[in-house]
């Protein structure tokens, strides 16, 4: 074969043998200027700071809690945890999520899913009801419990 030829055919296997590469690389890999949750959290509003400070101190409010912790995490969930007293019945903490629940505003409640951790450290029992979560998804109209009994 003509030298000219091989020298050809060489540059072109290494111009695909690139052109490939570059294909997986941008297959495989992700734009780092795109959000690793993708474009979900852009229409929804922010909750904010105090907002979220308001919900741990009317949770707080209640005589059956003895802590409350809330934050935003991950995909728009306001994630809730509360530790209660020995005893404490789930009827008692659902009215009071209903009450904390009235603090978002409708546009929040269908961005946000609202996630509730409840333990209680003083009850020491083997065949206790807690840990118990509670989830409401932005659609649902009320919290779905864990069935712990």
């Amino acid at each position: 074969m003509n030298k000219k030829i091989k020298i050809g055919l060489i540059v072109l296997a290494i111009l695909i043998i690139a052109v490939i590469i570059y294909g997986l690389i941008k297959v495989i890999m992700p734009d780092s200027t795109i959000s690793f949750y993708g474009n979900r959290q852009e229409s929804a509003v922010k909750i904010s700071d105090s907002k979220i400070k308001e919900t741990v101190s009317k949770i707080k409010e209640s005589e059956f809690i003895n802590s409350a912790n809330a934050y935003v995490g991950g995909v728009l969930i306001v994630n809730i945890v509360i530790d209660v007293k020995k005893d404490t019945k789930l009827l008692l903490i659902e009215s009071m999520l209903d009450k904390v629940l009235e603090l978002y505003t409708d546009k929040e409640k269908k961005d946000y899913d609202f996630q509730v951790f409840v333990t209680c450290k003083e009850d020491t029992e083997e065949n206790s009801a807690y840990p118990i979560i509670g989830y409401k998804h932005k659609t649902s109209l009320a919290f779905k419990w864990t069935n712990n009994s």
